[in-house]
């Protein structure tokens, strides 16, 4: 299978320097206070969960709804690409970047929390994947969207909404709803494994995250033309 809108994607992030440094310093510059800070790993670990989501969630709506606004999802469309393919491709280019640009703020992060090379490397896993999830994610906040104001909010909205299911933001009593809840979604592992950086403490969710990471682009890929039809819309609005 060719591997087309990747590629383009790829080239016109890293043609555009002034934006690509801005992606890597930008959360560079948010993580290192708080990872030089002694700020307490619950704490850190939250900032840095949220932090990467929000930037994979945000990252991939907010471009496509603009595209479609463009008029370029119409172009590319009537060209014969399936929708399947151009969406799935577009949040495979999109992880891809955001793994690369937040790399430096992950290392931060754990060289300051005293974490290995061993350890890191599986956090950088678990974020990479994550991340993939997040611009899956991103693709059905788009559809759902009709301007960048809506798709800004709504790619908020859901993502913290998601996190908070995730037991980012509290510690949900065992053999509850939400321990269930947080069990089965999407972001756990990513936040247990920023939080093992600095406690060293054995991460979970990885099955739930792999699950998320093979089912949600299967629906992705089912309902594609309903959703590119959504984002048609965007630009006759």
């Amino acid at each position: 299978m060719s591997l087309l809108v990747v590629e383009l994607e790829l080239r016109s992030a890293l043609a555009r320097r002034r934006l690509f440094f801005l992606n890597v310093a930008v959360p560079l510059l948010l993580v290192t206070p708080i990872a030089l800070g002694a700020a307490p790993a619950f704490h850190a670990a939250a900032v840095y969960t949220v932090l990467f989501v929000l930037s994979g969630t945000f990252g991939s709506a907010i471009p496509l709804v603009r595209d479609a606004e463009a008029g370029l999802l119409e172009r590319v469309l009537r060209s014969g690409l399936s929708p399947a393919v151009y969406l799935l491709q577009r949040a495979i280019a999109g992880s891809l970047l955001d793994a690369l640009q937040l790399a430096p703020a992950l290392a931060v992060a754990g060289l300051a929390g005293g974490a290995s090379a061993v350890g890191l490397t599986k956090v950088w896993f678990a974020l990479a994947v994550s991340l993939w999830i997040a611009n899956l994610i991103g693709v059905a906040v788009a559809a759902a969207a009709r301007s960048l104001a809506e798709t800004a909010l709504f790619s908020a909205v859901t993502a913290l909404l998601l996190l908070h299911v995730s037991g980012v933001f509290r510690t949900p009593v065992r053999g509850s709803m939400w321990a269930g809840a947080e069990s089965a979604s999407p972001f756990r592992a990513l936040h247990e494994a920023t939080l093992a950086m600095a406690t060293a403490s054995p991460a979970q969710g990885g099955t739930a995250l792999v699950l998320w990471a093979l089912v949600l682009p299967s629906m992705i890929a089912l309902f594609a033309r309903p959703l590119t039809q959504t984002l048609r819309v965007v630009r006759s609005a």
